[in-house]
């Protein structure tokens, strides 16, 4: 990664087909930005503010030379990335409320320890969107999820653990083999999502939204078959 000096701020400028590879971006403020096809394979985004920026098609990972963008401890409050390539890209601990991320490859992506609320009052509003994306062997792990909006993604070998998803919509998702220590998943839309492992003794499904073509899948889980009347 660049040891440079950092990239000299720039807010609310529109880049299109850069190549910002190992660019020192950390500390940098870079609202409302827009970057369109651009290339950032071991940039350094620690502690930066991008708030309000949008990322399309951009590659955040060289799979020849494997260096992932840092973004660890940045504001991406709403900023979008479409279909952007975030595959083991570093993201714990960053602020990022009302974040989106959609059709993006985010294979090892590591969202561990962030923070997606905005206080209110005496309560919190947690808000993310995450959709049709490939998390599979992703952290997601000790988060705050309430009603947010996860649907349609990979989640194979994906980790979960301590994330309060509690009213989460997980529509469309592939659970296969999460880890889920101390997930909560009460009131959570589970519909169409692929379930197999998740067990009630382990997990709380409490008011948890099932199709009747699940049900089978989570009893398995529990030794309980379900058979004809004439079997």
């Amino acid at each position: 990664m660049s040891t440079s000096s950092p990239v000299k701020a720039v807010s609310g400028e529109t880049y299109t087909d850069q190549d910002f590879s190992c660019g020192n971006f950390a500390h940098a403020e870079l609202r409302d930005c827009t970057f369109q096809n651009c290339e950032f394979a071991g940039a350094n985004f620690r502690a930066s503010d991008l708030s309000g920026s949008i990322f399309t098609q951009c590659q955040f990972n060289d799979p020849e030379s494997d260096q992932p963008a840092d973004f660890s401890q940045a504001t991406l409050r709403e900023v979008r990335f479409d279909r952007c390539n975030l595959t083991v890209v570093d993201l714990i601990g960053v602020s990022a409320y009302a974040a989106s991320f959609s059709n993006c490859q985010m294979q090892g992506t590591d969202l561990s320890k962030s923070d997606f609320r905005l206080p209110i009052g005496q309560s919190e509003l947690a808000d993310v969107t995450i959709e049709d994306c490939n998390l599979s062997f992703a952290n997601i792990s000790n988060n705050y999820l309430v009603s947010c909006t996860l649907t349609g993604n990979r989640m194979t070998e994906c980790s979960l653990d301590y994330t309060d998803l509690t009213n989460a919509d997980l529509q469309g998702c592939d659970l296969h083999n999460i880890s889920a220590v101390s997930v909560t998943l009460r009131g959570a839309d589970l519909r169409g999502a692929t379930i197999h492992g998740l067990d009630p003794r382990d997990v709380d499904l409490t008011d948890v939204k099932i199709s009747p073509d699940q049900v089978g899948a989570l009893l398995n889980t529990l030794g309980i078959i379900v058979a004809d009347d004439d079997a």
